[in-house]
């Protein structure tokens, strides 16, 4: 540990020296829900760009956020099938305290299930942005820890691209997108992917099918769109070994569970400008998914999620408002073990502002979000209702045209989901919102060679939502706060060489009850990751990245009696060549093979005290594409 981070401060002492032209105004939506210039709000936003993407080689979304500044994943299957992310110091519950995007619709559920990632194919992302820390005024609920954005590409002149890859583990994939845009304002674009993989534990294999289709209309002040987005997802689900088993194979598995997911998206969109700077976005969205398997027993799922998000954009005076308003239905009906039914609607109303004070260089940020949630158990006719109102306050200051520093204060919420309804305590039927208050000091500095970016933290929590395994029960937590700092750096060392590096630290504490003082279970302390981008030639590209975890507490240890998971170090590379219109690229996932645990939870019942879920070996996958 000592050595790496002695080099990450090594490179980051080192980047300021090659600086060349300024570069701060990058275009970014997540921040504001609308495009615009990141230097003038007070948010921390890291940009992962289609070209960055392309370079690593990375296979999934997930492979590509591992690396990123303050992020940490939890894939217990081993398959990058709803992977939870944490951000800002989660366990457990980390896949309902990250507001996951793409194109600004949600991807979380109102369940206990992480966002599929999957969902999205690499070949039709643009850029992913991560918003760093909450952003409960302008997102609402979920957006605890942090929000990901994953914008996909827009429709230009026809072009396309087919891929084939194989790998280990009988890793295959097949990729076909195709976009085009007539002269009559009219475009389409068309994507398709099939995957399929045995993985590398014993009953884990997955098979996934996604076809989305695009249309659009632009006219002379704005453009309509229509989604549509069908997938089929089937993943077996291996089970947690004791230590007994995982010492003897890492790979087995005495599971039977599995589930097969069907999935329908209809997005309707509007973008309008309106007269005298005022600008009109809004989509109205249906996302159905029917589910069933084997989870412990029979098992379906049936949920079915409406949305409209409209939103407005315009200047009073100096001023830029942004006024919008979010609804968001979901009916859940489950069979099997626990069955439910139920309805959850929640409304919400925010607005926010932004305009210079005294000098133009501060910008000063203002906004409030009003929620209101309401959920019915069908099944016995309880109904419970619940509101929030949420504020955000923040100061930019531009010291030159490459520098800004910003501080901003924003309050957050969470409502318990679906599944955490389902198993209250006894004599229960809700649960109180989790509210939580975040503070954040962030400094930026920009060239077109180097980017330089430091955010300190602190994160206050209340009635914070997670299951309790001695209680078998969803209950609301003490009070809890996480604390911390993430640095990071990109430099162009020579126009063909690119190194990055960041560095997190959390520091995560129970404020009250039992387990006052002690650690929040399974937030490692220490993370840092490093990467170096070399085009070797005109044709061929190297690209290697190396990512530290600390040490931290298995979940569900909250009295943190056991002793802490030791920190590991995974690398991953990738070399792509390029000839005309056509490419290739080996990606070796964890290169060194290094046998680590992709999530370990405490289990008293259970030989040696944890449950564990091996992580994945070294694994590769060669990509041939060939663009049109």
């Amino acid at each position: 540990m000592k050595n790496t981070l002695s080099l990450s401060a090594a490179l980051l002492a080192a980047l300021p020296a090659y600086a060349q032209d300024t570069q701060l105004d990058t275009v970014i939506v997540s921040a504001t829900r609308f495009e615009t210039s990141s230097n003038t709000t007070p948010t921390m936003v890291n940009v992962v760009s289609a070209a960055q993407i392309e370079a690593s080689g990375a296979n999934n979304i997930a492979d590509v956020l591992r690396t990123q500044p303050g992020l940490h994943l939890r894939d217990a299957s081993g398959t990058n099938n709803r992977v939870a992310i944490s951000m800002r110091g989660f366990g457990q519950n980390s896949a309902n305290n990250v507001l996951v995007l793409v194109n600004g619709r949600r991807l979380n559920n109102q369940t206990l299930e992480a966002p599929n990632l999957n969902l999205i194919a690499l070949n039709d992302v643009e850029r992913i942005e991560i918003i760093q820390g909450s952003a409960g005024t302008l997102y609402g609920e979920q957006a605890v820890g942090g929000v990901i954005n994953i914008i996909t590409q827009p429709i230009t002149d026809a072009q396309g691209r087919i891929s084939v890859s194989r790998g280990s583990d009988d890793q295959e994939r097949y990729n076909l997108a195709y976009s085009r845009g007539f002269d009559n304002g009219f475009g389409l674009r068309l994507s398709a992917e099939s995957q399929h993989a045995d993985n590398y534990r014993d009953h884990s294999a997955t098979d996934f099918n996604n076809i989305f289709g695009e249309i659009e209309k632009i006219h002379d002040n704005g453009r309509v769109f229509v989604e549509l987005q069908k997938t089929e997802d089937d993943v077996e689900l291996p089970n947690s070994l004791n230590i007994n088993q995982k010492q003897t194979d890492r790979r087995q598995s005495t599971s039977a569970d599995f589930v097969n997911y069907d999935s329908d998206v209809v997005v309707l969109g509007l973008e309008q400008d309106l007269a005298q700077q005022w600008e009109l976005r809004g989509e109205y969205s249906v996302r159905d998914t029917d589910g069933k398997g084997i989870l412990f027993s029979n098992y379906t799922q049936d949920t079915r999620v409406k949305s409209l998000t409209p939103r407005v954009l315009g200047k009073l005076g100096d001023a830029d408002i942004t006024l919008g308003y979010d609804r968001h239905r979901t009916d859940y009906v489950r069979g099997g073990y626990s069955p439910q039914t139920r309805q959850q609607t929640a409304n919400a109303i925010y607005a926010r502002a932004q305009m210079p004070l005294i000098l133009d260089d501060l910008q000063l940020t203002v906004g409030g979000r009003e929620s209101r949630v309401k959920d019915i158990n069908l099944r016995n006719n309880q109904n419970n209702s619940h509101s929030r109102f949420v504020k955000e306050i923040g100061l930019t200051y531009q010291f030159s045209a490459e520098q800004r520093v910003f501080l901003r204060r924003d309050e957050s919420f969470r409502y318990a989901n679906m599944d955490e309804l389902a198993a209250l305590p006894a004599g229960e039927t809700f649960l109180k919102p989790q509210e939580g208050s975040s503070l954040e000091l962030g400094w930026e500095w920009s060239q077109s060679t180097t980017q330089l970016q430091a955010t300190v933290f602190q994160l206050d929590l209340d009635n914070e939502i997670k299951y309790n395994a001695a209680t078998f029960a969803n209950v609301n937590l003490d009070e809890s706060r996480r604390r911390g700092l993430i640095l990071s750096a990109r430099h162009g060392l020579t126009p063909d060489l690119q190194l990055t590096g960041n560095y997190s630290y959390t520091d995560s504490e129970i404020k009250a009850g039992t387990h006052v003082g002690n650690e929040v279970p399974y937030v490692p302390n220490h993370s840092v990751a490093l990467g170096l981008d070399y085009q070797l030639t005109n044709e061929t590209n190297v690209y290697l990245d190396a990512k530290y975890t600390g040490a931290q507490f298995r979940d569900d240890d909250e009295a943190n009696n056991l002793s802490q998971i030791g920190g590991y170090t995974v690398v991953n590379a990738n070399v792509r060549w390029s000839f005309q219109q056509w490419d290739a690229s080996l990606r070796i996932n964890n290169l060194l093979d290094k046998a680590y645990d992709a999530y370990t939870i405490a289990a008293p019942w259970l030989p040696g005290g944890s449950a564990y879920y091996p992580a994945a070996g070294r694994q590769l996958m060669l990509t041939v594409g060939y663009s049109f």
